[in-house]
């Protein structure tokens, strides 16, 4: 029995300490450069994201599905930090611009970006489950109608 308690103590106390991890701004977007890399989709929807490390406040991104030879979708995409906000943008088609979506929960190795504004998606989310497995996700602005990717990281 006290084994069983002592086991729960630890828990317990390990949760909290990983629950309690509010970082700065710099803080998470330099969490973000663990994203660094090649990531080939592993589900059953196919995308794959390469993301770069351009300095201290902005990472560069592109997503991409191919479908043989073919590239069937393409979205250009960044991480920037301005101040003491985070922005994820996404680019489909040059002439429009970027979207940008602000950096609303952070914690250990997870994302959260929103724009309300945005009709779909609303939500953009990334978890980092080890250093070689990644999932995302997006979602309209109440978390439905949610898409999920999952990641394998193919080269650093």
């Amino acid at each position: 029995m006290r084994k069983a308690g002592i086991i729960l103590i630890i828990a317990l106390w390990s949760g909290l300490l990983t629950g309690c991890y509010h970082p700065s701004p710099r803080e998470a977007f330099d969490d973000l450069k663990a994203l660094e890399g090649k990531w080939i989709s592993t589900g059953t929807t196919l995308f794959n994201e390469n993301w770069q490390v351009v300095s201290d406040t902005l990472m560069r991104g592109i997503g991409f599905s191919i479908n043989g030879k073919d590239t069937v979708f393409k979205e250009d995409m960044k991480f920037v930090r301005t101040g003491d906000t985070v922005w994820c943008g996404v680019q489909t088609d040059p002439a429009e611009g970027f979207v940008f979506f602000r950096l609303e929960e952070t914690g250990r190795r997870k994302w959260t970006f929103k724009n309300p504004e945005n009709e779909y998606p609303a939500i953009i989310h990334y978890r980092l489950k080890n250093d070689t497995v990644l999932e995302a996700g997006i979602a309209n602005i109440r978390g439905n109608k949610e898409v999920i990717f999952k990641f394998k990281k193919i080269q650093p």
